[in-house]
């Protein structure tokens, strides 16, 4: 990629579906460090998953 962002931001629908594909669970998501939860409206997403 020449021009443009190569920056891809996933939700978190994405992301469960990419990781259901991988034999991951997700158990919880978070917005920050500090525990919030995780909503569409924030950059940064955090997940805790398991392999099933």
């Amino acid at each position: 990629m020449k021009e443009g962002n190569p920056i891809r931001l996933y939700s978190l629908d994405e992301i469960t579906e990419i990781f259901c594909k991988l034999g991951l669970h997700i158990c919880n998501s978070f917005a920050d460090f500090s525990g919030k939860p995780s909503s569409d409206n924030d950059i940064q997403l955090m997940v805790y998953s398991i392999r099933e």
